[in-house]
């Protein structure tokens, strides 16, 4: 390997050109304004260049700069390098161009882990040049007070031998700060390296001036894809409307036959996410790492626990720190847990419980299937989905989920249905008999109720004991009808501002009774999750409560799980 230098772009440029890759990494003026952080070696052979990078002792390749035809001989040879000089292999900043053509010959060889904080903004250059359209009413109103309070301001091209000083000089004055981060030091490095090289990239360089004194300016060098990239954008901040004028008046003057500005990357920082968002990008060029597949399924251990539970907490949106405390106390068992592991961190998971369910033997439920959002759409869930199935075969499996269709490819169908109503409460106004009641039987109402069905879930004492613990958690309630003295049902409930929301409806007799008291007690929307055959106004869908991997021997009226994990 050798070390990048400025003079080595005729060496390389042609394979630059080959890769035609689209994101800024790919840039020779980038690779060298951060140079002095990355030390990027590269080595050249027949078909392809490849770079390295060490970045803070950490070692990785960019991706191969080649056409498709060679990708896997210079994949091939970059996994030997990494082996043989004992790193791990690791390709950072791949774009999706890249990544679909690897899968297409490696297969699961590699897995892909996204880096959103990464991903290049690109606009539309014609929209940050005129600033028309309502999308950029605000920056154009920015622009106009500039106008209003600057009418004799100038933009001028620069250049590095009359100019060098005075940018140089700017940049000083306005980047100066006692707390200045270790990047933004390195960024004044890489800007005093942009301009003593200025000779030799290809860049350009544009300032505003008001009462002759430099005020702004952009460094800008031209990409693929009739792209030009921002390196550097500098202006005096206590000038409203400032960055919009530099930006739009630099985009005036110069590469007028391209169509598109990269603006790189928010590193994750919010702020510069937002103002980044509200300027309206044209598409987003996606940037993922490459490692060698070297994830593996296996039990999950104590040690697992709080992995699983953060990758519980962020996926699943419904959850909160509450929610999530009593799944990991009262429900979590690692020896009923699946992970992938990938690199010392859990990227999947899924956990198989026992489940009673009358007229069969052996039944489970699965739940919890997650995959980190990083890792996902590469086929992790089928894997851990295909173990389970094998390790589980001919058990009966239940699982409820969001999207059925997702496992009707392993097999699993429609086992038990439910309807959801919103209530018409106009049709239940007559007084009513029932009466709301927390001391009701609720295990005795369930079993009454499910005495007429051949396959339901199982449920006893301790059920409904934990039933209200996790009510609690899940900012639920629980409360029963009577009527003369009588249980007649009850309700599983939670609501906000807007609405009342009954997941589980259980009613023995006097529906009309219990609907006309939910109608009167709540003034608000209703809706129901309940079984088919309760006639009640209006019907909204049909939804899947319930999916097995097994045909069942009874009609499916005849069914009823509606059991809460």
């Amino acid at each position: 390997m050798k070390q990048l230098q400025l003079t080595d772009y005729n060496k390389i440029k042609k394979y630059l050109d080959m890769a035609d890759y689209e994101g800024y990494n790919s840039n020779f003026v980038t690779m060298m304004m951060w140079n002095h952080e990355y030390h990027i070696e590269y080595e050249i052979h027949e078909h392809f260049c490849i770079m390295l990078h060490n970045y803070k002792g950490i070692k990785y390749f960019a991706m191969p700069f080649t056409t498709p035809k060679y990708y896997q001989e210079a994949m091939d040879y970059m996994l030997s390098y990494s082996q043989k000089h004992h790193f791990t292999f690791m390709i950072d900043c791949a774009v999706p161009s890249f990544i679909k053509e690897i899968k297409k010959i490696y297969g699961d060889r590699f897995i892909f882990e996204r880096t959103r904080d990464f991903d290049d903004y690109v606009y539309d250059k014609d929209m940050l040049k005129t600033l028309s359209g309502k999308k950029m009413q605000k920056r154009r109103n920015h622009y106009n007070n500039f106008l209003k309070e600057y009418p004799n301001h100038q933009y001028r091209s620069l250049s590095i031998d009359s100019d060098f000083d005075l940018i140089l000089s700017c940049l000083n004055k306005w980047e100066t700060d006692k707390n200045a981060s270790e990047s933004l030091s390195s960024e004044v490095y890489g800007i005093m390296f942009l301009l003593s090289s200025n000779h030799l990239l290809d860049i350009k360089i544009g300032g505003i001036f008001i009462d002759d004194d430099l005020k702004a300016f952009i460094i800008a060098s031209p990409l693929n894809h009739s792209t030009i990239q921002i390196h550097v954008e500098k202006a005096d901040k206590t000038i409203r409307g400032l960055y919009p004028a530099i930006l739009k008046e630099f985009l005036d003057h110069e590469y007028s036959s391209y169509q598109y500005v990269n603006r790189e990357e928010d590193m994750g920082l919010q702020n510069l996410r937002i103002s980044k968002q509200r300027l309206h990008p044209s598409h987003m060029i996606e940037k993922s790492r490459v490692f060698f597949n070297s994830s593996y399924i296996r039990l999950a251990n104590k040690n697992d626990t709080n992995k699983i539970k953060k990758l519980w907490f962020d996926h699943f949106e419904d959850e909160d720190s509450s929610s999530t405390e009593y799944v990991f106390n009262y429900q979590y068992n690692p020896e009923n847990t699946y992970v992938i592991s990938f690199h010392h961190k859990i990227i999947s998971a899924l956990q198989i419980h026992s489940l009673s369910v009358s007229g069969y033997k052996d039944c489970y439920f699965i739940y919890g299937v997650v995959t980190d959002r990083p890792y996902q759409n590469q086929g992790l869930m089928k894997k851990l989905m295909n173990r389970v199935l094998d390790d589980y075969k001919d058990k009966r499996l239940y699982l409820q989920a969001y999207h059925p269709e997702i496992y009707q490819s392993f097999g699993f169908k429609a086992s038990h249905t439910h309807q959801l109503i919103q209530l018409q409460k106009s049709e239940y106004r007559k007084e009513s008999n029932a009466i709301f009641d927390n001391n009701c039987d609720y295990l005795s109402i369930y079993m009454a109720y499910c005495k007429d069905y051949k396959e339901y879930g199982i449920r006893d004492k301790k059920y409904y004991h934990d039933l209200k613990i996790r009510l609690e958690a899940y900012h639920e309630n629980i409360i029963g009808f009577k009527s003369n003295h009588q249980d007649i049902g009850y309700m599983i409930y939670h609501e906000t501002e807007e609405e009342l929301y009954i997941s589980e409806f259980i009613i023995l007799r006097q529906l009309e009774d219990i609907l006309s008291l939910i109608s009167s007690s709540f003034h608000k929307e209703i809706f129901i999750e309940c079984q088919n055959d309760l006639n009640i106004h209006v019907k909204v869908k049909e939804i899947t409560a319930m999916m097995c991997n097994q045909e069942s021997h009874t009609p499916i009226s005849t069914r009823f799980i509606n059991e809460i994990y």
